[in-house]
């Protein structure tokens, strides 16, 4: 008898906890709205470039149903670089409905992107799933290559920079300037995104003091490393290195 009703207990314990799942979940047929998963947009080196952005109903009706957009004052993407609709109507029938936005490549990049958070609103009635967050960066036609670097309580020591092969900087962290390079006055970590044409390169670090720094790696988006230290490198260090 006393083991019925433990198996009673343990039954009537997973009932609540299926039923309380499931009323976080909205059935089909429930009038809900919501955008897709937020994205990330990469926009065409000085261009344009036009994106569709998708909104779902959990029901389907006979009549179109139009919804008003609303711009977050969070997004940091400045408004007179792209254009987006203030509606989106889900054609009767459908559950489907869709957005263009148009973003121009002002000051994009590729290592910090801006956002654009959009939210839903609607009658009563309605219910709205989470906003949109849409990370809007400068698009990479070549090879993405990541610098993750720990600074230390020296950063003004630390310069870096990536050679091709007759030896001309394609980029760096530079201009170089004896104990006053470009991280001094920062702390922590600096992640930069690079792009990076194919062709053989030679990446070169080094420390004003030579004592090395903090830790720093060169990894390509496919996770191939290019160059990795612990900051043991003294006064610097180099790799040669090629780009398909």
């Amino acid at each position: 008898m006393k083991n019925n009703k433990i198996i009673l207990l343990i039954f009537m314990f997973a009932l609540f906890i299926f039923t309380s799942c499931e009323e976080e979940v909205e059935a089909p047929g429930t009038n809900y709205v919501s955008f897709e998963n937020n994205r990330t947009l990469e926009v065409e080196a000085d261009g344009t470039s036009t994106f569709e952005v998708m909104v779902y109903s959990a029901n389907i009706v006979d009549s179109d149903r139009t919804f008003n957009i609303m711009l977050s004052p969070d997004s940091t993407l400045d408004p007179s670089t792209y254009t987006l609709p203030s509606t989106v109507t889900i054609p009767g029938s459908t559950n489907v409905g869709k957005i263009d936005i148009s973003i121009t490549d002002v000051d994009l990049t590729l290592a910090n992107s801006e956002s654009i958070i959009l939210n839903l609103q609607g009658g009563d009635g309605l219910f709205l799933g989470d906003g949109i967050t849409l990370s809007v960066l400068e698009e990479c036609l070549f090879n993405k290559v990541n610098l993750n670097i720990t600074l230390d309580d020296w950063p003004e020591e630390l310069y870096w920079a990536i050679e091709d092969a007759e030896g001309n900087v394609v980029v760096e962290n530079g201009p170089y300037a004896s104990y006053a390079n470009a991280y001094a006055g920062l702390s922590g970590s600096i992640e930069t995104t690079l792009c990076v044409e194919s062709g053989t390169y030679q990446f070169i670090v080094t420390d004003d003091y030579g004592d090395g720094a903090g830790a720093i790696e060169l990894i390509t988006s496919t996770g191939t490393v290019l160059f990795s230290s612990d900051g043991s490198y003294d006064s610097g260090d180099s790799v040669t290195f090629t780009l398909p």
